[in-house]
């Protein structure tokens, strides 16, 4: 059971979506000697966070997609298997190539194929990270310099405004805090609102996402305002398959994607979460 307790890593570790000024993914920021470029950052990229925190409350293996929530009806979840569960929540924090444990109840699946993976989670994001540019750069709360972090704190990104306090920048390397980000749309500022998006191709892999904005009663949410948690349909790169002998399961973890940055005007940077996967093997 300890070994199948990494399985549901699969499932929580990709959940997390493009969130930032434009509905396009990013190119991944060029690191020449641990250092980034400024005019990459302008143009939008994205790079590997120190960590991310996500909240997890259930999930689930699937032979085939289930039919996802409409705004009068919940996530068909009838043909998958409950893996994981804790009602009150627990929390991931994951750092590049770091294995978790959650608290929760577990349960592994009937031997057979698994094609997708579904999950319910919180629709927060904690973000922690801090890296060098190779020219200055303004912090969004304060402070410029070369070395820019995030600072603790939190903020919601939504169709009318995103968070604008989320990034501090000085000559000198200083810790980072966590940033807290709430997300009630898929798209940037001003543009429509986006209850559901697909991010494909996840990190180079054949991965797909979707993401789901649901409301209180795990229904596709029919107004910004009704957005309380956030739900994930998984179309897996390649199927998992659970049989008689699979003993245990090798995680590697690929945040490569995980922070987008952009200019938020002039030379202000933004900090804003994006795609990370787990990457497994049965053994």
């Amino acid at each position: 059971m300890k070994d199948f307790k990494y399985l549901m890593l699969i499932l929580s570790l990709i959940l997390v979506f493009e969130i930032t000024n434009s509905k396009d993914a990013n190119a991944a920021c060029t690191v020449t000697s641990g250092v980034l470029s400024e005019t990459e950052i302008k143009n939008g990229c994205a790079a590997t966070p120190d960590s991310y925190e996500i909240v997890i409350f259930e999930m689930y293996l699937c032979p085939s997609a289930p039919t996802t929530p409409t705004t009068s009806a919940t996530a068909d979840l009838t043909n998958c298997s409950q893996i994981f569960d804790n009602a009150s929540g627990a929390t991931a924090n994951v750092s590049q190539g770091d294995s978790i444990d959650l608290t929760g109840t577990y349960t592994r699946p009937p031997d057979g194929s698994y094609t997708h993976g579904y999950a319910r989670m919180d629709n927060t994001f904690g973000i922690t990270a801090s890296f060098e540019i190779d020219g200055s750069m303004d912090g969004q709360a304060s402070g410029s310099g070369v070395f820019c972090r995030t600072v603790t704190g939190s903020g919601t990104h939504s169709s009318t405004a995103t968070h604008s306090d989320e990034s501090v920048c000085s000559s000198t390397e200083v810790a980072a805090g966590k940033y807290t980000e709430t997300l009630t749309h898929f798209d940037g500022v001003g543009e429509s609102w986006k209850v559901q998006d697909t991010a494909s191709n996840i990190n180079g892999t054949s991965a797909s996402i979707t993401g789901i904005l649901v409301d209180s009663n795990g229904h596709l949410a029919s107004t910004e305002g009704e957005v309380e948690k956030l739900e994930g349909l998984v179309a897996f790169a390649n199927p998992i398959t659970f049989s008689p002998s699979i003993t245990s399961i090798t995680m590697s973890f690929n945040l490569g994607e995980g922070m987008s940055l952009n200019t938020a005007g002039g030379d202000k940077i933004y900090l804003g979460s994006g795609p990370f996967q787990a990457i497994f093997t049965t053994n």
